[in-house]
């Protein structure tokens, strides 16, 4: 199957952070180049998300790993949703290759996403 745009279901993608915003603060541009957040979700037969972002302690971009425990796609505008329930997130990728993770907590992150190959 298909969505609209025609990427596929099952596949895997990088989306880089471009805009960031947490419940009382806005992520500059250069703090969202240093800090380089990213989201990877893996639409696999076991689809993951994986959070990531510069962590200075290790001196290295490090990524944590959650199962997805809801996958849902808007029939209207096919937009697929993944939920993470326990860690109270979830992150939409739409059609054109956009994304948005909301954290549940009053943060929100919006950027665009490339196939992983």
């Amino acid at each position: 199957m298909l969505f609209a745009s025609g990427f596929a279901y099952s596949a895997s993608y990088d989306c880089t952070v471009t805009k960031k915003q947490d419940f009382d603060s806005n992520y500059s541009a250069v703090q969202i180049e240093k800090l380089k957040f990213s989201v990877k979700i893996h639409d696999i037969a076991q689809p993951k998300v994986e959070r990531c972002s510069f962590q200075p302690s290790a001196n290295r971009v490090t990524c944590d790993s959650y199962d997805i425990d809801r996958v849902e796609v808007d029939k209207y505008v096919s937009i697929k949703k993944f939920y993470v329930f326990k860690s109270q997130f979830d992150v939409q990728l739409f059609p054109d290759m956009t994304f948005l993770e909301n954290n549940g907590r009053g943060g929100i992150a919006f950027g665009i996403c490339k196939p992983l190959r």
